[in-house]
């Protein structure tokens, strides 16, 4: 498939309008029938978005300036809820959504904020849903239990998961005892290597994109030039949590699983392999 371009999806759905009859479309329409998703739109149209490819196509923009309400929002996150009998991740969303994840992300913080939002606007709207039941999130008091496994791993007799703390695979790097299982320990991990990867940190915070540092470009003239990070457990999480990649330049993560990726990557997992203890 050729790379799309503005011209390239101005046509489309000037096209597309056209055979379904219609003056207008809505961005559902658009993704479906041609396989784009929220990602070309955000990349090509970075100012005006959807109504720049309204605009330029000659139709009608049909929705308002002011900022959609979430009770509009959360309707369309449970169309898509119901449709798929699953929650969806951030890319499966923009391609059934009416909107993009990205204001998802950033009315309600991600995947995790949306999911708290949504339960709550279940319970005021459809407390009987049964879509309440696919909601991953429980009380800090509840204790998730496994099946007994059974399975013989390498090392030996894989036990049944209780609800102590887990830990990664032992890896005695440094300081660090185990591998991480989750994004704050990639933060840690980080932190310990930054500097031998030619990385100055300037500032990390809560929100996105999570860090700002500096990377070296000329060590021979000592040339260093600004690069903003975003923390991730994989690499594809980026892409489930609904993230801008235009505002980002780099994933720091453990484990590298997006091959199309269209950032810069730091696959922690290998890099550690490399260096010494």
């Amino acid at each position: 498939m050729a790379e799309s371009t503005r011209e390239s999806v101005i046509t489309q759905a000037r096209e597309l309008a056209s055979r379904l009859g219609k003056d207008s479309l809505t961005r559902q329409e658009f993704f479906r029938e041609t396989g784009l998703t929220a990602h070309h739109i955000q990349k090509l149209f970075p100012d005006d978005g959807w109504r720049g490819v309204l605009e330029g196509a000659g139709l009608s923009v049909t929705f308002q300036n002011e900022p959609t309400p979430d009770e509009t929002l959360l309707d369309d996150f449970h169309r898509v809820v119901s449709e798929m009998k699953q929650i969806p991740t951030g890319a499966q969303y923009d391609a059934r959504g009416e909107y993009s994840f990205a204001v998802f992300k950033k009315r309600f913080g991600g995947i995790q904020g949306t999911l708290k939002r949504y339960r709550t606007w279940l319970d005021e709207y459809h407390p009987d849903a049964p879509e309440r039941q696919l909601i991953p999130i429980k009380s800090k008091h509840e204790v998730v239990t496994t099946a007994p496994i059974t399975k013989v791993t390498q090392g030996g007799q894989q036990w049944t998961k209780t609800s102590s703390v887990v830990f990664g695979a032992p890896i005695n790097f440094r300081g660090l005892r185990h591998a991480p299982i989750n994004e704050q320990g990639v933060v840690y991990l980080f932190g310990m290597v930054s500097e031998e990867l030619g990385l100055i940190v300037e500032a990390i915070q809560s929100a996105y994109p999570d860090c700002e540092a500096k990377r070296c470009i000329d060590t021979k003239h000592d040339q260093w030039q600004r690069v903003l990070i975003e923390f991730e457990f994989r690499s594809s999480n980026f892409r489930e949590h609904g993230h801008d990649p235009s505002l980002c330049d780099m994933i720091v993560c453990w484990e590298h699983d997006w091959p199309d990726c269209p950032l810069d990557i730091i696959e922690l997992r290998s890099v550690i392999d490399k260096m010494e203890g």
